[in-house]
């Protein structure tokens, strides 16, 4: 009798399981935009929580100091606050620890850039979380012992920056409003290497507002901005679509007969985001480009990065800017979040400036 009514709840519970897979899930993933945004952008998950983003070391960061960028959406036609970290390299630490109390951050933050001879990193983060989780400040760290300025920030919706929804032009229009702000701050006769690095959705982010920085400034009305002197793509994919049919999450419904329709058209129509990473690079092929990626990631498999490879490749003559990829063997333990931790990258990284430095000059 026990046994019976074991195996009677067991197969209710495994029937009740099925339906939600079969017809539920799909069901709420194709008609839901609030369900596929969170897939794409999952900036609902937020972890570590209760941070005290004006205070950097309180998050383990040294040399960190907190700013705020704010400006009018043309996206969203609302007023944006980004919240924003300046992390200055190894060789600052001194004059950073000498504090001069009678001067303002904001002043302090312009007059280090202005004169630096430092290549600044503009750090594009992926989806999740915010700028100050644990796998992006160990990443932060590498910049550092690289010698390089960190201009790290939160899009909208992440972090403590303005929560409103985040869609692919507005996170675009805050990394504009990002990037026009840095290269203000810079000597424009004596500009220093300034450096785009996207980490996952980051990639795609950075690829998107390179691809289209003079019509995102005339659509603006912001004067004209130079294009980055180089892009960082970390675990980089091809296009978002190829993304989602290649998720872990797909492996649980890949085998529906209406898989395609449900779970991967959406994305293909959306006007909020589409990502495509592949034909925004082949628009910029006097950009140079260094990608980076795991074979041992299992969240944006290494096949994908393999595909924009090969397009970006092709869309490039001889005499265009270097495409550099870099994979990462397997067996290293390195996957989605942890390619800092290996131990060649910051060579990598050394040797693909110097090759740009050199090609500039």
């Amino acid at each position: 009798m026990v046994i019976g009514t074991i195996l009677l709840t067991g197969a209710s519970v495994t029937a009740s399981l099925l339906v939600v897979q079969v017809a539920v899930l799909p069901l709420v993933f194709k008609y839901s935009k609030s369900v596929q945004r969170k897939m794409v952008f999952s900036n609902c998950i937020n972890y570590p929580r209760n941070l005290d983003y004006e205070n950097p070391s309180s998050c383990d960061v040294i040399g960190g100091r907190n700013f705020n960028i704010e400006f009018l959406s043309h996206v969203d036609s609302c007023p944006i606050k980004l919240g924003a970290w300046h992390i200055v390299p190894c060789s600052m630490f001194r004059d950073v620890f000498v504090i001069r109390d009678y001067v303002k951050v904001d002043d302090r933050l312009h007059e280090e850039l202005k004169r630096t001879k430092n290549t600044v990193v503009l750090y594009c983060h992926g989806n999740s979380n915010h700028r100050a989780s644990p796998h992006r400040l160990q990443m932060y760290k590498v910049f550092q012992e690289l010698n390089f300025h960190v201009i790290t920030f939160d899009y909208r919706g992440y972090g403590d920056s303005t929560h409103v929804r985040p869609t692919e032009r507005g996170v675009v229009e805050d990394l504009l409003a990002m990037y026009s702000w840095l290269i203000d701050c810079l000597d424009s006769k004596d500009r220093p290497m300034v450096v785009l690095w996207g980490h996952s959705l980051g990639t795609a982010v950075a690829a998107n507002m390179t691809a289209n920085l003079a019509e995102l400034c005339q659509q603006q009305g912001r004067k004209l901005l130079p294009s980055p002197d180089a892009l960082v793509l970390e675990a980089p994919f091809n296009n978002l679509m190829d993304e989602i049919e290649s998720h872990p999450f797909s492996k649980l419904v890949s085998w529906l007969p209406y898989y395609k329709d449900t779970f991967v058209k959406p994305f293909t129509v959306s006007s909020e985001y589409a990502f495509t990473t592949d034909a925004y690079l082949c628009q910029v092929p006097k950009v140079p480009i260094l990608m980076l990626h795991s074979k041992g990631d299992k969240i944006v498999p290494f096949s994908l990065a393999v595909k924009l490879h090969t397009k970006v490749a092709a869309s490039r003559s001889a005499a265009d800017a270097p495409l550099v990829f870099h994979a990462f063997e397997r067996g290293l333990g390195l996957g989605h979040n942890n390619l800092c931790e290996a131990p060649e990258l910051k060579n990598v990284v050394e040797n693909f400036l110097t090759t740009v430095k050199a090609r500039n000059s």
